[in-house]
């Protein structure tokens, strides 16, 4: 059997909240050829704003958001009852491993201006949405955090 080196973890890093323990799981997911009516009644039942859209093996290949509806198609005044969610599908789709630190999510979500990861296992499978709300919601321990980090000296870690 071959032996896997791991870097041993910093104290900041096994401390950390990961993407999994703060994500809202499971996502609500539909497919490319899903109505876009079909897409807003997803919305509406499972009372959120955004929906993956995922390939047929589960992949998620790009996401709907009620901004989507409303820029792509109520505004250029298209006919809702045809179009399908692969049209109008957010992509390429951004992502985070489910082991992410939320420091490293919350700085990738503001690098790439969204405000919603998908979060996914080894094998690129969707295991939960993390979205700004999820961030606020745990910024108490970011701050505690920060606050321990300037005390003891060891902003570096952060950097």
């Amino acid at each position: 059997m071959q032996e896997v080196y791991k870097k041993p973890l910093t104290e900041t890093e096994a401390r950390s909240l990961r993407a999994r323990e703060i994500m809202s799981s499971p996502a609500v997911t539909a497919s490319e050829k899903t109505s876009i009516r079909d897409i807003a009644k997803l919305m509406k039942k499972h009372d959120v704003d955004a929906v993956v859209i995922t390939d047929k093996n589960g992949i998620p290949a790009g996401i709907i958001t009620e901004g989507d509806i409303v820029r792509r198609l109520v505004s250029t005044k298209r006919n809702l009852w045809f179009v399908k969610a692969g049209h109008v599908m957010s992509k390429p789709l951004v992502t985070v491993g489910k082991d992410a630190m939320l420091e490293d999510a919350a700085r990738y979500m503001a690098e790439k201006k969204v405000k919603k990861l998908c979060v996914v296992d080894e094998n690129n499978k969707l295991v939960g949405m993390l979205t700004t709300e999820d961030i606020t919601k745990n910024a108490g321990y970011l701050i505690n955090l920060l606050e321990e980090v300037i005390h003891t000296g060891y902003y570096s870690a952060l950097l």
